[in-house]
C-alpha cells in the first residue's frame, strides 16, 4: 500500500482538493485499497477547518467529495510514514526538504511533475485563495490531471 501526502500553504485549497480527488480516481479505478492519501499544510493557520468553501463547491459539482478532510500542519514523522510526499509549489518543496530528515529528502517531489499537460504555472499548482472560482477550476483541472498520472506511476513503482 502506497501512502502519498500532498502539502500546500496552509491545508485548505490545493492540498486538499488533490486528497480529495486522489480518493476519488482511486475509488473510480477500484484501487482505494492500494492507497492512503492525506494533506498537510506547511503552516497551522487553519488546523482543524475543514477545505475552503469554494474548493468544496468545484468538486461537489464534478462529483469529488472533500467528506472527512480538514486541515493539519505537517509532522516531523510524515516523513517516515508517507512513501511520497508531494509539494504544490516551489516554496513548499523548498520548505519540505529543508524539514526532512536526510534519509527521507528523496519523496519529496514537486506535485507537478506528475502532470503532462503543459500550464501557464510552469510545474506549481497556483494558489487560488486570493482570487475568484475561476482559479478554483483551473486548479481543480490542473489536479484532476496530474492525480491521474500520478495513480499510474504510483503503481508501476
Amino acid at each position: 500500500m502506497k501512502k502519498i501526502l500532498f502539502v500546500c500553504t496552509g491545508n485548505i485549497c490545493r492540498s486538499p482538493t488533490a486528497e480529495a480527488i486522489a480518493r476519488h480516481q482511486a475509488k473510480e479505478l477500484n484501487l482505494e485499497n492500494n492507497f492512503i492519501f492525506d494533506s498537510a499544510g506547511i503552516e497551522g493557520f487553519h488546523v482543524g477547518e475543514y477545505p475552503d468553501p469554494r474548493s468544496a463547491d468545484v468538486g461537489m459539482r464534478r462529483g469529488v467529495s472533500f467528506a472527512d478532510i480538514s486541515s493539519r500542519k505537517i509532522r516531523k514523522n510524515d516523513f517516515a510514514d508517507f512513501d511520497l510526499i508531494l509539494a504544490m509549489d516551489r516554496g513548499h518543496f523548498s520548505r519540505l526538504l529543508a524539514e526532512a530528515p536526510q534519509k527521507y529528502r528523496n519523496k519529496v517531489k514537486l506535485f507537478l511533475e506528475f502532470c503532462t499537460a503543459k500550464n501557464s504555472w510552469n510545474d506549481e499548482v497556483i494558489d487560488p485563495y486570493y482570487g475568484d472560482t475561476q482559479g478554483f477550476e483551473k486548479v481543480f483541472d490542473t489536479i484532476n490531471l496530474a492525480v491521474k498520472n500520478l495513480l499510474k506511476y504510483t503503481l508501476h513503482t
